[in-house]
């Protein structure tokens, strides 16, 4: 992957200057820019789903197309917001070692998951007992968690760690990110350890937006992570029951094996994040891709 300048990606937006009116800079300020930006795209993701339900209500109809269709919308959603509200080039979805970028996120992720589940299975907590064939409703799992990690990775590094990490610093924007990530997925079925697991899921995406400075690679990760875990290892995904490729049974205490939120509540998972989170921000630090902290500072943009 190559290395990105701060001062290329992503620009700072072209904002208004002090000269202006008081209420057109709060409008343009970035709290108002996330509210308006998470707004946009959620509501675009409600509404288009709701608009494909009513074209096609049966499930059969849904498969695979509504979630590539879903993607591209967000896509164009968060493209005219930039060029609305920012007005700045849109180096995040820079065309240029995309695919290099986003495999590399595929591999880290499926690679994730599948050290997760060996630590498990050699512990005891794992076993396979059958393997299932090939589905298109496989495939439908496939394109629906494209659009699952484009989309929280729209609204959590591209909108909410982009903008707060430009007014506040790295650290600052990372925690908060992470913060609100783990508060996104309150309930169903979270417990402690599952909320813990999932800030540091969160401060790991964050760490891969700020290696490349783009989308590709923290939704390479996102994607893969959720298929393989729900697709390929039969595994609930943050509470959401899964069927896959393989078949397995877990067993042990809820700290090892996720309990009813799945393996992203285990420990095991804790370890694994862990571990990923620390290599890609030390590769990010090395890379002096860290912004230092603005605590107090006046920042608008």
């Amino acid at each position: 992957m190559s290395r990105v300048s701060l001062d290329e990606l992503p620009a700072a937006p072209n904002l208004p200057s002090l000269s202006t009116s008081r209420a057109r800079r709060i409008f343009f300020s970035a709290p108002v820019r996330i509210v308006l930006g998470v707004l946009a795209i959620g509501l675009t993701a409600a509404l288009g789903y709701a608009a494909i339900k009513a074209i096609a209500p049966l499930p059969a109809q849904r498969l695979v197309w509504p979630h590539l269709l879903m993607s591209a919308l967000l896509l164009l959603v968060y493209v005219g917001f930039v060029k609305a509200m920012e007005r700045r080039p849109l180096t995040e979805l820079a065309r240029g070692g995309a695919p290099a970028e986003f495999g590399v996120g595929v591999w880290l992720g499926a690679g994730a998951v599948s050290a997760a589940m060996a630590l498990l299975a050699a512990s005891g907590g794992y076993r396979i007992v059958a393997f299932h064939p090939w589905t298109v409703g496989i495939a439908s799992a496939l394109a629906e968690m494209l659009f699952v990690g484009l989309f929280e990775e729209i609204l959590f590094r591209a909108l909410i760690f982009r903008i707060v990490e430009r007014s506040l610093g790295s650290v600052p924007a990372l925690l908060l990110s992470a913060v609100l990530f783990a508060l996104a997925h309150l309930g169903e079925g979270i417990n402690a350890l599952g909320l813990v697991n999932t800030a540091l899921a969160g401060l790991m995406f964050s760490a891969a937006w700020m290696l490349t400075r783009r989308l590709w690679l923290c939704v390479g990760i996102h994607a893969a992570w959720n298929f393989t875990l729900g697709s390929i290892f039969s595994i609930v995904v943050s509470g959401h029951p899964a069927k896959g490729l393989i078949g397995g049974e877990l067993s042990g205490p809820d700290w090892l094996t996720g309990g009813a939120y799945g393996l992203e509540a285990s420990v095991v998972t804790a370890l694994v994040i862990g571990a990923l989170f620390m290599g890609l921000f030390w590769r990010a630090r090395a890379a002096g891709q860290v912004l230092p902290a603005r605590w107090g500072q006046r920042a608008i943009q």
